[in-house]
């Protein structure tokens, strides 16, 4: 076979190729925010933008073109479809790249809806040359947001299984959380940052989870427009008094926020620490409360309500968690596992044993 034989037909199989593709064929939908978007047929790829990774991921992990950069305990946790051949980013970063994200070359792009996300889904959509859909990760919205996932990518029966394990598991904890009397209910502070001394307040979507389980957010500040961390003092810590101090930090494993609230004399003449009363959000695969505030935190639903009000949740963890993991991260777990996820939170309880 010559040279123009050869081109002939690998020009041929291409065409061929490029007409059998689905991707070519496209269908109208209409998003979380009421936008009508041309997306393909079949969705192969998607770019789920930060928050939207554990929602995307549950509906279809094959499908994920990328994922925050996980250590090697929490892949131990989720299916390796979260995270075999994803695009992450690079050392360091919590963003990808401009050539991580051409990397990507992703067929979709899913980004959460929030104040402004329009026009910057359409700025996305024309940097990547992708349509964008916006999905609201509102914890009132979950079940419309999986059934709605599930249709766009095409795994329809896994969106209704998650939207019904959402119904059966985590509506009940609001409703009964809503009949908790107000002088009844925990004060809890929220320390974020290496410190502990940055929060958010009630109202913001980094604290739904609180609000949703009937805990009382002790901090009186601003959120901000962007609901990015506000600072405080301790001199207002010591006004509020929380109950309790839950923690968070990027670097969880290493306990550097707990340990700053815990072992700093500073932070004795707060209740909660002279009390022992400091809690260690869990953090395996991703946070169970916050950042991302993302469907992880349907788990932390679970945990948080039993923690806040063991006599008004009496939730059997272990069979919620393991239930948990297999739907959402499409991962067998043991009881034992469980026990081991749900020690992270008291670091010294943990230490003892």
């Amino acid at each position: 076979m010559n040279i123009r034989q050869r081109t002939l037909g690998a020009l041929g199989l291409l065409a061929a190729l490029l007409l059998a593709d689905p991707l070519r064929a496209e269908r109208l939908v209409t998003d979380m925010t009421g936008r009508q978007v041309k997306i393909p047929d079949e969705v192969r790829r998607v770019y789920a933008v930060g928050h939207c990774i554990p929602m995307v991921g549950a509906v279809a992990p094959d499908k994920l073109a990328n994922n925050f950069r996980l250590n090697e305990t929490a892949k131990r946790f989720l299916s390796p479809q979260f995270y075999e051949g994803k695009v992450v980013p690079g050392v360091n970063s919590r963003m990808l790249s401009d050539e991580e994200l051409v990397k990507l070359a992703p067929d979709l792009v899913i980004m959460e809806a929030m104040p402004g996300a329009a026009e910057r889904a359409d700025r996305l959509s024309a940097r990547l040359q992708a349509p964008v859909l916006l999905i609201d990760q509102n914890m009132h919205s979950y079940k419309p947001a999986f059934a709605f996932l599930g249709g766009v990518l095409q795994r329809p029966e896994q969106g209704r299984a998650l939207a019904d394990f959402v119904a059966a598991h985590l509506d009940p904890i609001e409703e009964k959380a809503r009949s908790i009397p107000a002088d009844k209910r925990v004060r809890v502070y929220y320390a974020e940052g290496p410190d502990g001394l940055s929060t958010n307040p009630a109202g913001s979507s980094h604290t739904q989870l609180l609000d949703f389980v009937g805990g009382l957010n002790v901090a009186q500040v601003v959120n901000l427009p962007d609901e990015g961390m506000s600072s405080v003092s301790l001199e207002q810590l010591y006004l509020w008094q929380p109950d309790l101090i839950l923690t968070w930090t990027p670097a969880a494993d290493q306990l550097t926020t707990w340990k700053a609230v815990v072992e700093s004399p500073l932070w004795q003449p707060v209740n909660a620490v002279k009390g022992g009363k400091v809690l260690q959000i869990p953090w395996i695969p991703f946070s169970w409360f916050d950042r991302p505030p993302g469907s992880n935190r349907i788990l932390g639903a679970f945990w948080l309500a039993r923690t806040l009000y063991p006599e008004v949740f009496p939730l059997d963890l272990t069979s919620l968690t393991r239930e948990y993991f297999r739907l959402f991260y499409h991962q067998e777990i043991s009881a034992a596992e469980v026990s081991y996820l749900l020690g992270l939170s008291t670091p010294q309880a943990a230490a003892r044993r």
